[in-house]
């Protein structure tokens, strides 16, 4: 019942008020099952209930579909039968369920219109859009006797919930896109080819991810199911749906061209193809992207490469000026049986790009060096395997490029390329850097401005922000800088503001920056760059909500890098917000693509995930992530240090061990400190405060002078009501923080209230307060820090006692906890002794478990002031 809660509950609701229900959808999308449900639910409640199902067969047999139900009716004529069995039904059944009412024969339709009429039987019905319909079944929603419910194919999310629940296990964000284009969210389809592509050994799990690799092959149920819906095809329609299959989507005035007017409008009427418009013109699609699999496994190559040149001779026929044509054209001649033009796939390469679509790019620009296109498709051709993390295959196509180039301009081009590969992937600094001083700047003046560009990008990713700051303003402030070197220079100073707490710039130097990158395709892909940084540095802020408005845009763009970009911008803005779980799945998810070191983002993206994890109260998770965080460390991208030390913090207090997340969270401040991050430096003393640190509030409060956003305020309020011992204002700073939608933050202040609140034996006030740090924790995955694992509960323990305890849960025996600690082991024993005696526990491990049990609110709590 994935995604169908919503359903199933309108469903049920239509039975009980309406007098029954019709659920329409197309085949496959899960109608029966969301009948038999609603059924179950009828019958649990007491109702006598009844499953009828009508096939093809049955629909020339009168009262077929009832056939199981006429003996208990006895003989007769049909219009005498048809009075016994409703009387039968009325008897004896309270619901009746008819599975594929579409099928009814005129008898059983008209004996179930009888019924509805009556009402002394409700019923479940359910119909194949599309399909003819009997007249009577038709009536049953049109005279408002039953409410007729439409059941759509899965959502994207849900399909991918669906199949991580049957496989155990989480996609990577790749495949779950792919199983979902594939399928468009059918569950029959899905299940059959999810099925299929196990068995085959490209669905499979590596690294606790599941990944679906190679093309889907069609199994014979899965070719079944699909020639039943395709039916029958005439030599025309078959030729039409190979056209449609190797060119979707194609322009119908191209379509009708090549296959003629009768078998583009026969093929639409049988709901083969799908006509959709875009812009203003019309472009003909597939009914479902499983028949393209389908009829393309039955073509055979030769054919195949002369229907793809059909294609690209059409198109050009056109003139191919719209936009999107060059593209289109260059893909249907790249396996076709035309000669090669590497000009027209340079050029189609170039719009891969600009789209993320590095696949399909590097394919073309292969194909285009192959054929001797010289310096361009070679090139772009290194650049695009640098984008995929392919540094040594980069590094030789760029030293051929070198090779071939013939002005300053292409030197300065490929060179800027080779430093980059070499930073970021090859993480040879020095020499990366040692590229940009190696050509005069007198002799090609072309190279000066793109080196100062590299050096703002460089001095960013070590991590020193004012050098960064005025590399950038060299080339951003020059009269006409180049799109190439404000991408560049602009890149390095959305980052270094980000970091540095200066947010209210940043919108309108990303739109500056994105837009240069996305006049040439060398730069255009940056664009997913750019925006993640802005991204971040809202968030960091404390501006969730812009954040989302940097991914929005993401969301209508083709291609798996833009889904890619997506995901880990939302994983990023869920960190924030406090949606723990959820942003270390979706940042997971796109790990597989960046290997090794990633080109210095997989450090990151591993810190953010064991921050999550951690923040989650998940310690083993949490030190995994952190183990591969540090293993990942790249010499170039010193920026990040600060976020791997604060996941250290937040592993030492998912661990329990609360004064080692202190000391680390302020080495994490530390460091921001001396680099000039101002807005990491406010996010490591606040994760402090949070510890229960009573010491930041002065430099927080200086901070908040000096950062964008409002979290900077907010976290100084919460230190200093921390600092005063201050419920009310530790209240007050939950408030605030919540208003920032920083929610799992507003929890931790809500909660330490609770506990300052429940030392002060003030009830009222402290239920008050544990119920709103319970309701926002609540929104926040199941999140368990320190001040939610203390303030939520009510056990009458010190800090120290449950720190043990907590360290106790972990495994750690009492030797450990008092190295931890630094104390005695007989100090650590009394501890726990103490606490043992005033909860009546008889041992150390049913201390340990009382206190890592997750607390949870009570059903029926108000959150009000004096609620128990």
């Amino acid at each position: 019942m994935t995604g169908r809660a919503e359903h199933q509950a309108h469903a049920s609701a239509a039975l009980r008020e309406s007098g029954g229900v019709m659920l329409a959808g197309a085949a496959g999308v899960g109608k029966t099952r969301l009948a038999r449900e609603v059924l179950a639910e009828a019958s649990r409640r007491g109702r006598v209930t009844r499953w009828v199902g009508a096939t093809a067969s049955s629909r020339g047999i009168p009262l077929g579909a009832f056939a199981s139900l006429v003996a208990d009716a006895g003989g007769g004529t049909e219009v005498t039968l048809l009075g016994r069995l409703g009387a039968v039904l009325r008897e004896d059944v309270e619901v009746l369920a008819v599975d594929d009412a579409h099928l009814l024969d005129d008898v059983s339709a008209t004996l179930l219109y009888q019924l509805a009429v009556d009402r002394a039987t409700r019923v479940v019905v359910t119909v194949r859009g599309g399909e003819p319909v009997p007249d009577a079944v038709t009536a049953l929603w049109k005279d408002g006797l039953v409410e007729r419910l439409e059941v759509p194919a899965l959502a994207e999310p849900d399909t991918a919930r669906l199949v991580e629940s049957v496989l155990g296990g989480q996609l990577d964000f790749a495949s779950r896109q792919r199983l979902f284009e594939v399928t468009r969210g059918n569950v029959l389809l899905l299940r059959h080819l999810v099925a299929g592509e196990r068995v085959a050994g490209r669905l499979a799990e590596a690294d606790g991810l599941w990944r679906w690799t190679g093309e889907p092959e069609i199994t014979p149920a899965l070719r079944d199911l699909i020639d039943a819906r395709i039916g029958r095809l005439s030599p025309p329609e078959r030729r039409l749906l190979e056209l449609v299959a190797f060119g979707e989507p194609v322009e119908v005035g191209l379509l009708t061209t090549l296959a003629g007017h009768s078998a583009v409008e026969a093929a639409s009427e049988r709901e083969l193809v799908a006509v959709e418009p875009a812009g203003r013109r019309l472009m003909v699609r597939l009914a479902h992207p499983l028949y393209g699999e389908a009829v393309r496994s039955r073509t055979g190559p030769l054919r195949a490469r002369r229907r793809r040149g059909e294609l690209a001779s059409a198109l050009t026929a056109t003139g191919a000026r719209r936009a999107g044509d060059t593209l289109r054209r260059a893909i249907f001649a790249l396996d076709s049986d035309l000669p090669v033009d590497a000009a027209l796939l340079t050029g189609a390469a170039a719009e891969a790009a600009v789209l993320a679509d590095w696949t399909l790019a590097e394919r073309l620009l292969r194909a285009a060096s192959d054929a001797d296109g010289g310096f361009e498709p070679r090139l772009a051709l290194g650049q695009t395997l640098a984008w995929t993390v392919r540094a040594e295959e980069a590094e030789a196509e760029l030293g051929k490029a070198a090779a071939l180039a013939e002005t300053g301009e292409q030197r300065a081009r490929v060179t800027v390329l080779r430093a980059l590969n070499r930073f970021f992937l090859l993480t040879d600094v020095d020499e990366a850097v040692g590229l940009l001083d190696a050509v005069p700047a007198e002799r090609e003046p072309v190279f000066a401005e793109y080196a100062e560009a590299l050096r703002a990008l460089f001095a960013t990713a070590l991590n020193r922000l004012d050098e960064a700051r005025t590399h950038a303003a060299r080339v951003l402030d020059a009269p006409n800088p180049s799109s190439f070197a404000i991408t560049w220079a602009g890149y390095g100073a959305v980052g270094a503001h980000a970091l540095g707490g200066q947010a209210d710039r940043l919108d309108a130097l990303a739109h500056r920056v994105v837009g240069a990158a996305l006049r040439a395709p060398e730069t255009a892909h940056m664009q997913f760059n750019i925006r993640y940084f802005q991204a971040y540095g809202h968030g960091l802020a404390g501006r969730p909500e812009r954040a989302m408005e940097c991914v929005a845009w993401v969301r209508d763009l083709p291609g798996g890098y833009a889904t890619m970009a997506r995901e880990v911008t939302l994983g990023r803005v869920a960190l924030d917000r406090g949606e723990v779980r959820t942003s270390a799945r979706l940042v997971r998810g796109v790990l597989p693509l960046f290997p090794g070191r990633g080109g210095g983002w997989t450090a990151l993206f591993e810190a953010g995930i064991a921050q999550a994890l951690g923040m989650a109260g998940d310690a083993t998770g949490a030190r995994a992530a952190l183990v591969r965080a540090e293993q990942a460390r790249h010499p170039g991208m010193r920026c990040v240090e600060s976020e791997l030390v604060l996941a250290q913090a937040w592993v030492a207090a998912a661990e329990g061990d609360t004064g080692r997340a202190i000391q680390r969270a302020l080495r994490a401040a530390e460091l921001a400190d001396q680099s000039g991050q101002g807005a990491v430096e406010v996010v490591a003393r606040h994760a402090a405060v949070c510890f229960g640190d009573t010491g930041q509030a002065a430099r927080l409060a200086v901070l908040a002078e000096r950062v964008d956003g409002p979290r900077a305020p907010a976290a100084a309020s919460h230190a200093a009501a921390l600092a005063a011992h201050d419920p009310d204002a530790l209240l007050a700073a939950s408030a605030a923080l919540e208003r920032a939608e920083l929610v799992l933050l507003a929890a931790d202040a809500a909660a330490q209230a609770a506990t300052l609140l429940r030392a002060r034996a003030q009830s009222a006030p402290a239920a008050f307060a544990t119920a709103r740090a319970a309701a926002l924790a609540q929104r926040c995955d199941g999140a368990r820090t320190p001040a939610l694992r203390a303030g939520t509960a009510t056990l009458p323990i010190s800090a120290r006692e449950r720190e043990v305890a907590t360290l106790a849960d972990a495994g750690l025996s009492n030797r450990e906890i008092a190295a931890r600690l630094h104390v005695s082991v007989r100090t650590v024993e009394g501890h726990i002794y103490r606490a043992c005696t005033r909860l009546g526990l008889t041992d150390r491990a049913a201390l340990a478990s009382l206190v890592a049990r997750p607390v949870e609110l009570e059903p029926g709590r108000s959150g009000q002031p004096g609620s128990s």
